[in-house]
């Protein structure tokens, strides 16, 4: 882990959000790919964007905040996401895509490096 972890931080320094629209069949691996993570401070917000497959059932498992809403397009479930955010900083993935393990670490220490960055 990084050692910057032992930091106290008053709210979580990533929201995750994963707009989902019928992706039960790889949520999942999404999901996991967070939780795999070797950064932890972060909280992961999956928008079900009108999902008529088991999306609902599979979040129920994990310790993730699910938010469901009509469907409406990716764009309006990742500003869902936004709107219910507790974090620092936004990192988005989609449910049918997969993060390496260190993906928070390295986004956390270039922020670390450039304190005046807007973006990653």
């Amino acid at each position: 882990m990084n050692g910057d972890q032992s930091l106290v931080f008053d709210r979580p320094f990533f929201s995750v959000i994963i707009p989902s629209y019928n992706c039960a069949w790889s949520l999942s691996d999404a999901i996991e790919s967070v939780l795999a993570q070797t950064w932890s401070n972060y909280e992961i917000i999956v928008v079900d964007d009108g999902s008529t497959d088991e999306t609902a059932e599979l979040v129920r498992r994990y310790e993730v905040r699910y938010i469901y809403q009509p469907n409406a397009g990716r764009a309006s479930a990742r500003n869902t996401g936004i709107d219910a955010a507790n974090g620092q900083w936004i990192a988005f993935l989609d449910a049918d895509d997969l993060w390496l393990p260190f993906k928070l670490a390295k986004q956390f220490t270039m922020l670390q490096r450039h304190p005046d960055a807007v973006m990653i």
